[in-house]
């Protein structure tokens, strides 16, 4: 029997949960959108969906999210992030990572480490138009447990390149293009795993201030297109609401954001039509 319990959490950190090092966004805000977030990217999270969105930030944040997928007990994931505008035109730098687990009545069955250094800046900046670039420079790292004899499963570490791209106009619509993994880093030696590739276009539109609507056609490697759509609406100043949706799998997603002096916290709801929801929690301090 617990042969095939831990089977089946393996199979869902897998298949379930789409592989190694994918699928893990930490930002409620985002996701209370559908992560329809390619072309918004504004604040210390931007790394995770086009580092081209640092360049819009201008003062230092620091972020912690936590989420537990599909509300299994033996999935956690735990995001941090630190962002530093640099002097002069030399755009914001950011300081990133991510941890997901799986453990078992207090067995580690796998880990999953990232540590991202970003860097996002203008090309062109003015009051008619933007245009702005970035990159992820990531470190991944993968740990297996032990097997059921006790035997050690290993370990491996590679490095992944992402880069970005951000184009406004007016400051009311926004074009944002995400390419994740570009190098097409393999994990492993003898049976070397490629980690996910995908692209990500997206546009978002500000037709006033407090409202945002984005949607984002999101392509991976050997998998079906999937589409994002959300929008954010700033109720008043200290909340926000949102919702989104998204395809393959379809999913309906919700959430809220109060601002309270210079902290941020976010929640998002995430539907699935298989599993069961997820919930997310993200806060931001900004300073």
């Amino acid at each position: 029997m617990r042969l095939k319990i831990l089977a089946f959490i393996l199979i869902l950190a897998t298949a379930g949960y789409s592989g190694a090092f994918d699928d893990r966004y930490p930002s409620a805000r985002s996701a209370g959108m559908a992560n329809a977030f390619t072309a918004v990217a504004n604040d210390a999270w931007a790394a995770f969906y086009n580092p081209a969105g640092l360049a819009q930030i201008s003062n230092y944040q620091a972020g912690l999210a936590y989420q537990r997928p599909f509300g299994l007990s033996f999935f956690n994931s735990v995001f941090g992030a630190a962002v530093m505008p640099l002097p002069g035109e030399y755009g914001t730098v950011s300081l990133t990572f991510e941890s997901f687990g799986v453990k078992y009545k207090g067995t580690t069955l796998s880990n999953e480490t990232t540590a991202t250094l970003s860097h996002g800046f203008y090309l062109l900046n003015d009051i008619h138009s933007s245009l702005s670039i970035g990159y992820n420079l990531k470190l991944y790292h993968m740990s297996l447990g032990t097997s059921v004899d006790g035997a050690e499963l290993g370990s491996a570490a590679t490095v992944g390149l992402d880069v970005g791209m951000m184009a406004s106009i007016y400051k009311r619509t926004w074009l944002g293009l995400f390419i994740y993994n570009l190098n097409n880093p393999k994990l492993g030696v003898e049976t070397a795993e490629e980690l996910p590739r995908r692209v990500v276009v997206g546009a978002a539109y500000r037709p006033y201030t407090g409202l945002t609507t984005s949607i984002s056609v999101d392509q991976s490697v050997g998998a079906e297109m999937q589409v994002e759509a959300g929008f954010e609406f700033q109720l008043v100043e200290m909340l926000a609401l949102r919702l989104g949706a998204s395809s393959n799998p379809n999913r309906i997603t919700a959430g809220l954001g109060i601002n309270f002096e210079n902290f941020q916290l976010d929640y998002a709801f995430r539907s699935h039509p298989v599993l069961a929801e997820t919930h997310m929690f993200s806060l931001l301090y900004s300073w």
